[in-house]
């Protein structure tokens, strides 16, 4: 099918002229760059995408057709995520996630949910941090004041001799930080900072030397992620953490305080170029120190220069939201709607609502989710459950836990199969816990190929059992974790859930077997990783901490690498050499010996040296059997369990065995750790040179088959994290493969009112694209019961403004203007919109269904959504998501890095370029010379024109003049008629409008008309607080004068062509950042008016 498609190209579309954004916004965000250093063209971007799509869904022919017509023609799109890695070359599989995986909420309950947080956002995904007292309240007091300094210049350090992960040292109340050369080595630098304010050892104020010396310069690769650095706030980072914990010293952190830590660290990853952060920090409802955190953030002096408080910066890096359980009061929403046009902080979110939607499978009726609500609002929402269904307590434990929001607001849910942060990945780059890489993108195994995921964090305070196995591994996991398993008269591996394992069949059954291909990694010299493994099998350190290795009689033979002192005989010590200058540090080396963690880094190695580095710990610590395999012996679970995962990876099956307990007496004295051994009978391909491995078979027991040996629940509650694998929906965690835990938007701007046909194949579209990616053959039906299977698919749409000016001309916008009024015009253009948007519901709900009862997979409750789609709409010059647009001409202003190839392709294009809203001087003025030094971001500046502008009558509309009643009444029709998760929704309003609003909002919530969140924006010519805006209104004489300008400076129509020219440098950005919602891009604005 899709060699068909490929054959039969349908005709190329080029982006409209209407939207000018486009090209900007395309090869920035959704273009990769191929073999030849060129970037992709829309129709290359298409060919990828829906190649990998059309096989994983096995879609039909029909069905392919309507997809791929769609898309290339820009009527529906699948995810940004998606455009950007779906159908790589090297995997064609999709990988996707919806807008809910792309962002995560973190409970800030230890220093370690602060790294992570800093962790995600490094990796572009939007980061959520719950600062309720419940959670913040577990942090443990400040009790040491820390005297920060930072010493080395930035990249001073040989490319070869710089550390990748951050060293500390500590001598007395003195520390020092040598901050590692990698993105783990950054965020450890900054968690371990942290965690010095409440290290009880310390008996006075702490000094801290802050070592950056191993950092990467600014420009240098950033290899794997892409981009390259520049860690120009890197340095900066130590110290302003250290100024708001000093603060606080002789008491716990406060909710604003822990804003500022967490933001302080956006700062620096956005002024280092690697991505936008986006950031959500949810409140209580009844903290006013949160609620009055930006106040006052931005103001002006007396020449209109731009100034925002330093000390409370980064604030601006996250939007703040205020959680309520409880039905508000009247008063309550009105003054949150003040503080919101005052700070543009402040969202009341009704956590109810989003209970009651994500639950819509059991509240039937209107009756039924009023009823609940009411139970909800008064804390009895258990008991109101409890009563009318059968659910065990994990399901309404699930259930009652989805209210949880991404940073955009669009999507809700809560989490399903999930593993302990603990689990190690098997990664194509190296091996991870989960917990330390979430939001990254990395390649899994699932069975079959490499497939790339997106770990996430998918729950708190979580029951876990331990699943123990034959082969010596185990994992820990939910009660509801998929795993495939049979015994040995089974044909099929049959899907069952941990709490089932053990009553699956009377006989013995064991795991679903895979093996690993793998023949990537670094390209490290045999020599040295044989040597390596010698040493860390016999090796030591000497008196100045260089490695050395002794070899004793036939082991002196071993090809190691290194000086070799000549043969050494003492009477009471069988002959030795001794073997120095090894290649790398002591420090290594006895790292390797006793952290287990440290092993995890031959994991990026490649097969031949991981290979290399076994035979070398198997000649010095191994022995051959009788059964024609070897033995490793391995003191210590962990270090044992990690080169059995090196095996794993590199295609051969070992078990994992106690030899000798902690304790036990021997010839040495008594052994200080357990004594393991690994069991390898397929060890043929390891080069041992003192082992016999010429006669290693297949296994036949332990490593043959992974048995499932027991379940034992774990005390105490823990964090859980998963992936979604959207092709096979299984990925290895650990040494075992398991199941594992979608977005796509309609552009309805490029689609005429009346072609009902087109505008079902677009949502059909759409409806495929996420359906999709649920792809999971069940085994089963009966576990598809549970609801802890509870999908999460997202069909969204835009320009949604524009396509009911097409359809019902000037006199809706006039309708508009005059409020939306109840008028019989008026119920009539609201019963056309409840139509159409009723229509679309109904198709994607339709279609998803049926694709799921076709594929058998377990139906999602809730397909619809409204996504911000700040970015993917400029692709076609939509007014994003459902929003009016800002005016009918405007300046529209995207981020790039300071000579991004694209911005420089923009200048030679015509556009004009300002430095960003993040870029001040040291008193905090906003800079003005993109060419400053210290300018780290660009702002392009494109002149934009909506489609209908230039119809007869609509200028005589003042767009900017739309009540925020008006936009409220229209949000809550796409709430109430489309969207059955949650519309994402930025409503402008003046300060006159403040009261109305806030009563309207009570009013909806009071009388369960479907509201859940919103975004409230003081209207920019109401209040004059952003500096820089992402959209600035213009005249029309303003418009085309500035196209004139542009025209003028514009040295090629061939936008790709004059890239082409800046390729061969480095990108700063890759891929969509984590948020494309305007609101993100906004800096905080002045609490009172000048």
């Amino acid at each position: 099918m899709v060699r068909e498609l490929e054959r039969e190209r349908l005709k190329s579309t080029t982006f409209p002229e209407t939207a000018p954004a486009a090209n900007p916004v395309f090869f920035r965000t959704y273009s990769r760059r191929k073999e030849a250093g060129v970037r992709e063209t829309w129709e290359q971007v298409c060919d990828r995408t829906l190649s990998g799509l059309i096989e994983l869904g096995q879609l039909l022919p029909e069905e392919a057709e309507i997809l791929s017509r769609m898309q290339r023609n820009l009527k529906a799109l699948p995810s940004g995520r998606w455009l950007w890695v779906g159908g790589t070359d090297w995997l064609l599989q999709q990988k996707n996630f919806s807008g809910a995986y792309n962002c995560t909420s973190t409970n800030a309950v230890d220093w370690s949910a602060f790294g992570l947080m800093m962790d995600l956002a490094m990796m572009g995904c939007g980061t959520g941090a719950v600062l309720e007292p419940k959670y913040i309240n577990q942090l443990p007091p400040i009790r040491n004041r820390l005297i920060v300094k930072v010493q080395g210049e930035i990249g001073s350090t040989r490319t070869e001799q710089r550390r990748e992960e951050t060293e500390v040292k500590i001598e007395g109340n003195l520390v020092t930080i040598y901050v590692g050369d990698s993105r783990q080595g950054w965020v450890q630098s900054y968690q371990r900072l942290l965690e010095l304010s409440t290290n009880e050892r310390f008996t006075q104020e702490v000094q801290v030397i802050v070592d950056i010396s191993d950092v990467r310069k600014a420009g240098e690769p950033l290899n794997g992620f892409g981009g390259v650095a520049n860690p120009v706030k890197l340095p900066g980072l130590y110290e302003r953490c250290a100024l708001i914990l000093n603060k606080a010293v002789g008491r716990q952190l406060n909710s604003v305080e822990c804003c500022l830590l967490i933001d302080e660290a956006a700062v620096t990853i956005v002024a280092g170029n690697i991505r936008r952060s986006a950031g959500i920090r949810q409140g209580s409802g009844d903290d006013r120190l949160f609620a009055d955190a930006k106040s006052n953030l931005w103001q002006q002096d007396e020449n209109g220069n731009w100034r925002i408080d330093p000390e409370r910066d980064a604030l601006r890096m996250a939007n703040h939201s205020r959680v309520f359980h409880y039905k508000p009061t009247l008063e309550e929403c009105i003054d949150a709607v003040r503080k919101q046009y005052y700070s543009g902080e402040g969202a009341i979110q009704w956590a109810g609502e989003a209970v009651a939607r994500a639950n819509c499978d059991l509240l039937k009726s209107h009756e039924q989710k009023v009823d609940f609500l009411k139970a909800y609002a008064q804390g009895k929402a258990e008991a109101w459950l409890q009563q009318r269904y059968p659910i065990d307590v994990n399901e309404l434990e699930h259930r009652l836990a989805r209210f949880g929001l991404n940073p955009c607001g669009e999507i809700i849910g809560s989490n399903f199969h999930c593993v302990s942060g603990e689990t190690l990945l098997i990664t194509r780059d190296g091996m991870h816990k989960i917990k330390e890489i979430v939001g990254s993108e990395v390649e899994i195994w699932n069975g079959q190929k490499w497939s790339q995921v997106i770990p996430l964090k998918t729950g708190s305070d979580r029951k876990l059992y331990r699943v123990r196995f034959g082969d010596g591994s185990y994992i820990d996991v939910t009660e509801y974790h998929r795993f495939f398993v049979k015994d040995r008269f089974d044909k099929v591996y049959q899907e069952v859930q941990t709490k089932d394992l053990m009553d699956t069949s009377p006989y013995t059954i064991h795991t679903e077997p895979f093996t690993i291909q793998y023949e990537d990694g670094l390209n490290i010299d045999p020599e040295y990783a044989y040597t390596l493994g010698i040493a860390v099998g016999d090796g030591t350190t000497d008196r100045n901490n260089n490695p050395k290795v002794r070899l004793y009689e036939k082991k002196s033979a071993l090809p190691v690498a290194g000086s070799k002192s000549s043969e050494r005989i003492y009477s009471y010590l069988p002959t030795f050499i001794d073997v120095t200058d090894l290649g790398f540090s002591g420090e290594f080396l006895k790292s390797l010996k006793t952290n287990p963690e440290s092993l995890n880094v031959i994991a990026s190695w490649s097969r031949p040296a991981i290979l290399n580095f076994i035979a070398g710990l198997a000649d010095t610590d191994g022995s051959n059997t009788k059964s024609n395999g070897i033995r490793i012996y391995i003191s210590d679970y962990e270090r044992a369990y990690r080169v059995q995962l090196l095996l794993t990876k590199c295609g051969i099956r070992s078990s994992l065995n106690l030899c000798a307990y902690k304790g036990a007496i021997t010839n040495y004295g008594i052994r200080s750790q357990d004594l393991y051994y690994l069991q390898i009978t397929d060890c043929g391909i390891i080069p041992c040179h003192r082992l016999n491995v010429s006669k290693g078979t297949k296994a036949k027991y332990k490593g043959k088959w992974q048995v499932v040996k027991s379940v034992e629940e774990l005390p105490g509650l823990h964090n859980t994290y998963c992936f979604n694998e959207p092709e096979c929906h299984k990925g290895v965690f650990g040494n075992t493969l398991t199941g594992n835990c979608n977005l796509a938007e309609v552009h309805l701007n490029q689609i005429a009112p009346l072609n009902y046909k087109e505008q079902e194949e677009a949502f059909t579209a759409g409806a495929l694209s996420v359906a999709s990616l649920l792809h999971h053959k069940f085994l089963e039906p009966r576990y598809q019961y549970s609801r802890e299977l509870d999908p999460i698919v997202g069909v969204s749409f835009t320009g949604l403004f524009d396509f009911f000016v097409h359809a019902f001309g000037v006199d809706w916008l006039r309708w508009w203007a005059e409020g939306r009024p109840e008028t019989t015009q008026g119920l009539a253009f609201k019963g056309q919109e409840q139509k159409y948007l009723s229509f679309w519901k109904d198709t994607v709900h339709g279609v998803v269904w049926d694709y799921c009862d076709r594929h058998g997979l377990k139906r999602p409750n809730r397909c619809t959504t409204v996504q911000p789609s700040g970015t993917k709409s400029l692709l076609t010059g939509a007014s994003p998501g459902w929003h009016p647009p800002k005016a009918q001409r405007f300046l529209r202003r995207i981020t790039f890095g300071k000579n991004d190839p694209v911005a420089l392709a923009c200048i030679d294009y015509g556009y004009n370029v300002i430095p960003s809203q993040s870029d001040k001087d040291e008193q905090g003025n906003l800079l003005n010379d993109p060419f400053d030094p210290r300018v780290s971001e660009w702002l392009v500046e494109i002149p934009v024109s909506v489609l209908w502008a230039d119809l007869p009558g609509a200028d005589e509309i003042d767009i900017s003049q739309f009540s925020a009643l008006a936009q409220t009444d229209f949000y809550m029709q796409v709430q109430k008629f489309y969207v059955t998760h949650n519309t994402s929704a930025t409503i402008e309003l003046r300060e006159n409008e403040v009261e109305a609003l806030g009563t309207r909002i009570y009013e909806a919530i009071r009388d369960d008309e479907g509201y859940m969140s919103a975004a409230l924006l003081a209207r920019f010519d109401d209040l004059q607080t952003f500096p820089r805006l992402p959209f600035e209104p213009i005249s029309k004489e303003q418009y085309e004068q500035f196209m004139k300008q542009v025209e003028m400076r514009r040295k090629t129509d061939d936008f790709h062509g004059v890239l082409s020219n800046y390729d061969f440098g480095e990108l700063m950005e890759s891929g969509p950042a984590g948020c494309d919602s305007d609101k993100c891009m906004m800096p905080e604005q002045n609490n009172e008016r000048g």
